[in-house]
């Protein structure tokens, strides 16, 4: 941050990654280990090495969850054990859900992730979590609402 307030042009360190189909959102996790995209054009989730995407830029990748179409807005819930996912093309998840739930652990290690997903009241975008992390606040472009969800009754 530091470098790019004093330096801005100076402040872009790699170009180089492929972030997916139609990247939209980045988040890193709690750690900084890893950075985590949503790939809307892709349907995906997808974990990239924060070291890699430096030094490494081509095998950065290091993590892909198929989750609903388009998604746009993720979030870290659970202290970073679990990622919700919004399905912003309004129930392309089989289900008819619109958040994706997505276990952290199980896609860093390349196994089934999703462990369910939650219907949402209209393309939801993007995410808040309320500091004490147990209530998640969703907008809805479909339904013009702000959505509270329980982050304890999540999948």
């Amino acid at each position: 941050m530091r470098k790019a307030e004093a330096n801005p042009k100076a402040s872009v360190m790699e170009r180089k990654v492929n972030g997916g189909c139609g990247s939209a959102r980045v988040i890193t996790s709690r750690s900084g280990k890893y950075v985590w995209v949503t790939a809307a054009g892709g349907n995906a989730l997808e974990a990239f090495s924060a070291t890699k995407l430096l030094s490494n830029p081509r095998h950065a990748l290091v993590a892909r969850v198929a989750v609903g179409g388009a998604p746009l807005g993720l979030v870290l819930v659970d202290h970073g054990r679990r990622m919700v996912v919004a399905d912003s093309s309004g129930g392309s998840t089989g289900t008819g859900a619109d958040l994706a739930v997505v276990n952290v652990s199980k896609a860093l290690a390349r196994k089934p992730a999703v462990l369910g997903a939650i219907r949402s009241r209209g393309r939801p975008h993007q995410f808040a979590l309320e500091p004490d992390g147990k209530t998640l606040l969703v907008t809805n472009t479909g339904s013009r609402e702000v959505e509270a969800v329980n982050v304890g009754q999540l999948p």
